[in-house]
């Protein structure tokens, strides 16, 4: 079953959501790379995240920087972690189906170990998902090294009947277990809650 909003409401969404992470997942970082599949969908949250990051913790130059997938994801990662990054959010899952997604997510995470990133990566909640709560990835032992050198790895989920978002920092075991450890919490409006509810990525 695919996504029954509209286009305009999975943009609109995005601006909502958005707001949340840029306001509670990028807070306490000082340079951040947003790497956005593009569409128009991925590209809508990228946007909102940084506005709402610069209205809660500064504007200024050089504090965010977007880049867009592509197959060339190797050379970006290069040219983020030359930047300087601090942090990275993956921006993926909004028009795409959930295999891509994963395959994306799975090339960028692959890309930023080789490039070098040790900064604190940040997740989206639709690449959680398609990674399988991340073991697709961790079934890599390579990844599974990189991902715990880093010094934290944040993640937003949502509970749309309690209408609350969750900010989690997200822990690996040596032999790949995962588990979260909330940080924060925030109320989301009843719009919010109700268009995460008939926002579906396309099936598979």
């Amino acid at each position: 079953m695919s996504s029954r909003a509209s286009l305009e409401e999975e943009v609109y969404l995005r601006a909502l959501t958005g707001r949340l992470v840029g306001v509670h997942e990028f807070e306490g970082l000082k340079r951040i790379a947003i790497i956005s599949y593009p569409d128009r969908i991925c590209e809508s949250i990228a946007a909102a995240a940084t506005v709402a990051y610069f209205e809660r913790h500064g504007y200024g130059e050089n504090k965010v920087k977007i880049f867009d997938y592509s197959p060339n994801i190797q050379e970006t990662a290069k040219k983020i972690v030359s930047w300087g990054a601090e942090g990275v959010y993956l921006a993926f899952g909004g028009e795409q189906k959930m295999s891509l997604v994963n395959e994306v997510f799975l090339r960028s995470l692959d890309a930023l170990r080789v490039a070098g990133f040790r900064g604190v990566l940040l997740l989206h909640v639709r690449s959680w998902l398609a990674s399988k709560q991340l073991s697709t990835a961790l079934q890599d032992k390579e990844l599974l090294k990189w991902l715990r050198s880093l010094p934290e790895i944040r993640l937003f989920t949502a509970d749309v009947n309690a209408r609350k978002f969750y900010f989690s920092k997200v822990r690996i075991s040596e032999d790949g277990k995962v588990s979260l450890e909330r940080y924060r919490e925030e109320n989301i409006t009843e719009e919010h809650a109700n268009l995460l509810k008939i926002s579906l990525p396309p099936p598979d």
